[in-house]
């Protein structure tokens, strides 16, 4: 594959493990430091191929990632060409030095990967300190050059910072699973179709005036078409305190006429809105 496939990084993250099984090894993997870093390089006009980029935008235990969220709100040109899942282990990694729970004095990690070990980590290292960092993969660093400290981390970033595995499958849930976007700047990018409607998901994001039942109103279209709607999530609006955008997934392509015209119908009883993808399944 051609097309630059970027992700957060460094390399052992979460999005680099989703990028090699989307892509496949054989793929240009290029790691991003943040999501600012995503956006920047995936907009940049002077790069060609344009590039993908894969963002995780869910997760089963821990809800949105709300930075990829207003990605999406905030860069209109950025659209969803796909969408998948993958489930998701975190392991308790430390240097091959400390071999015994009681000796752990930090546990670094990414806020999301602490969240969805919560439970387990009080219940084994409960002296430790929970500390966050911005990858799983800079918290396995981190825990190899600071003694008495360890990182909730993957197996691949244990391998690469040479780290013992502690614990294995540390998340409180086996049905730990975090779902990824993949996402483009480039409006020629080939979309993958499903056989069947039901199949595909479609991504809004609505601005709705704040008064009374503005929100059930405006989704009603939705309820008169027979859309089932997947995900409903909120995000602050920029310059207006207390007031919201909203996320809102249904399960249509808008192919068909009585999901368009649901469509024309919420938007008009909104203050604004837009699409921001349609996406197989997976």
């Amino acid at each position: 594959m051609d097309t630059p496939v970027l992700y957060l990084g460094p390399e052992g993250t979460h999005s680099h493990e989703a990028a090699l099984r989307h892509f496949g090894k054989l793929s240009r993997l290029l790691p991003c430091l943040s999501h600012f870093d995503v956006v920047e390089r995936l907009c940049a006009p002077s790069v060609r191929p344009r590039p993908l980029a894969i963002v995780p935008v869910e997760n089963s235990s821990e809800g949105p990632v709300t930075q990829t969220l207003d990605v999406l709100s905030l860069h209109p040109e950025i659209t969803i060409l796909e969408g998948f899942s993958m489930p998701v282990r975190h392991h308790l990694v430390a240097g091959r030095a400390l071999r015994r729970l009681e000796e752990i004095k930090r546990v670094y990690s990414h806020p999301q990967a602490l969240g969805q070990c919560r439970a387990s980590l009080r219940e084994r290292v409960p002296q430790a300190e929970l500390l966050a960092e911005s990858s799983t993969a800079a918290a396995a660093r981190r825990a190899a050059s600071e003694p008495g400290s360890a990182a909730v981390a993957t197996l691949a970033a244990a391998r690469i910072h040479r780290l013992g595995v502690l614990v294995r499958d540390l998340q409180d849930s086996d049905a730990n699973v975090t779902r990824f976007f993949v996402i483009t700047a480039n409006r020629r990018a080939s979309r993958t179709t499903a056989r069947r409607t039901d199949e595909m998901r479609s991504l809004l994001y609505l601005v709705i005036g704040n008064r009374p039942g503005a929100l059930l109103h405006a989704l009603a279209p939705f309820d008169a078409a027979g859309l089932n709607l997947t995900f409903i999530q909120s995000r602050p609006l920029p310059g207006r305190p207390w007031e919201y955008g909203f996320f809102v997934e249904a399960a249509t392509d808008w192919k068909a006429p009585a999901a368009e015209a649901a469509w024309r119908l919420v938007l008009a009883l909104s203050e604004s809105g837009r699409k921001l993808g349609t996406y197989p399944v997976r």
